[in-house]
């Protein structure tokens, strides 16, 4: 039989001392909260990283072609829809979705306002799924690819600064290289809001065809390409990830770098080197680097808050088994007079914390795993939509991540034991049993 757990197990449970019912009650509810608090701050930011990135993917696709000249102005250089790329994509691995695009500047007319616009030409290929769901009012107008399709798609920001609503009518001028307006006219189909104000104020969707005809492109002709990518190819552990950033800490720089680069980067410099030198593929992170460059910023946070809640654990279970022990002298002095060591009584103490660490776990696992349910289900906890880009909080559990958590807490907690433990051996026996 083990002799320590064989004590633990008598006291343990079996605190006939108020105080020390009140410190194990303490020291159980500190163990809990700092794991409730891990819990859910890592189901938030995890939600919270998933939901915005699946939005700005359903705005944008994964990895954007476009000829070279159009990456820093709304250039007419066109790409040929005959060309490998979208004829054959699947020559690209991963790629689970290719379409056409094409993108104008124009300026938006109403009787009373107007405003600047960029018009995204979209066809029959358009992959409807991802953005169907943020349209509010009316419907995506036919993709028919005619150039007299006088249906647009704007946003909610746009249709509030000019008082429209579904079915108004818009004039639209657009102001080309030789200096000429030219105008058209369009009918609000339908209003969308995908929460990201960044895109939101600045674009709206139009029939491709009619940018093929403004620009004088053939059928065949468009702005670029969208490839969307699988979402397995993508997926990678909250648990790999971090053990890149520990292993990037003892390499060189260059080295860190590429061992630290995302799924997405890697498939989309093979997609770069792929295609024809006239082309530029970059991904939607380069495309849009400051939502990304934020959302990557969340990671850091997280990492200050699981440091933080595993140090209060530990500090606040350092101060109550050194309670204990003192509490305990006469223990400690009785078991060392009948001959236990000291390494035998330092392990009654550190399975007695690794015994309330334990029930700390679970009762911290049932309390924020219960939370993170309720709000996946209710939505109760809400967000200002123009600040986060979603209006209520998002939780994501990633079981792997959540059972090194409490895998990484039980044992920081057992080593941090290790240093109380230690007093039990500057306790003499006889001077134990004479004052208690």
């Amino acid at each position: 039989m083990n002799f320590p757990l064989f004590i633990v197990k008598k006291i343990a449970l079996n605190q006939h001392h108020a105080f020390s019912r009140f410190i194990l009650k303490i020291s159980v509810t500190a163990v809990a909260l700092s794991l409730v608090v891990m819990i859910i701050a890592t189901a938030l930011i995890s939600g919270f990283q998933q939901t915005i990135s699946q939005k700005v993917f359903g705005f944008w696709a994964h990895v954007i072609i476009t000829p070279f000249k159009a990456t820093e102005t709304l250039d007419k250089e066109p790409v040929s829809k005959l060309s490998t790329i979208y004829a054959n994509p699947a020559q690209f691995e991963h790629v689970d979705h290719i379409q056409s695009i094409a993108l104008k500047g124009g300026i938006i007319h109403t009787k009373e306002d107007f405003e600047g616009i960029v018009l995204k030409g979209i066809g029959s290929d358009f992959k409807v799924d991802p953005f169907a769901d943020y349209i509010e009012q009316g419907e995506l107008f036919p993709l028919v690819e005619d150039k007299n399709n006088k249906g647009i798609l704007i946003s909610s920001i746009t249709a509030s600064r000019l008082q429209l609503v579904v079915g108004d009518k818009i004039l639209i001028s657009f102001l080309e290289d030789d200096a000429k307006v030219r105008k058209r006219s369009f009918e609000v189909s339908g209003i969308y809001n995908s929460g990201l104000e960044e895109f939101d104020k600045q674009y709206a969707w139009i029939d491709i065809a009619v940018i093929q005809d403004l620009n004088g492109w053939s059928k065949d002709e468009v702005g670029g390409f969208e490839l969307f990518i699988e979402p397995k190819a993508l997926e990678e552990p909250k648990l790999f990830v971090y053990a890149k950033k520990i292993a990037g800490i003892f390499l060189p720089r260059d080295e860190a770098f590429q061992l630290q680069r995302e799924p997405l980067d890697l498939i989309g410099e093979e997609i770069y080197h792929s295609i024809d030198d006239k082309l530029y593929a970059q991904t939607i992170k380069e495309f849009k680097p400051d939502i990304f460059n934020w959302l990557a910023l969340q990671n850091t946070n997280e990492i200050v808050i699981l440091s933080v809640m595993l140090l209060v654990s530990a500090v606040n279970m350092i101060t109550s088994l050194l309670i204990l022990i003192l509490e305990r002298t006469k223990m400690i002095g009785t078991l060392k007079a009948l001959g236990s060591p000291n390494k035998q009584v330092r392990n009654i103490f550190v399975w007695n914390g690794i015994f309330i660490i334990g029930l700390g776990i679970l009762f911290g696992n049932i309390i924020g795993l219960g939370l993170c349910f309720i709000q996946d289900i209710t939505h109760l906890i809400k967000l200002p939509e123009d600040s986060y880009y979603i209006s209520y909080a998002p939780v994501k559990l990633e079981w792997s991540w959540l059972i090194f958590l409490n895998i990484f807490t039980l044992i920081t907690g057992a080593i941090f034991l290790l240093l109380p433990a230690m007093l039990v051996n500057k306790i003499d026996a006889i001077k134990a049993i004479r004052f208690s």
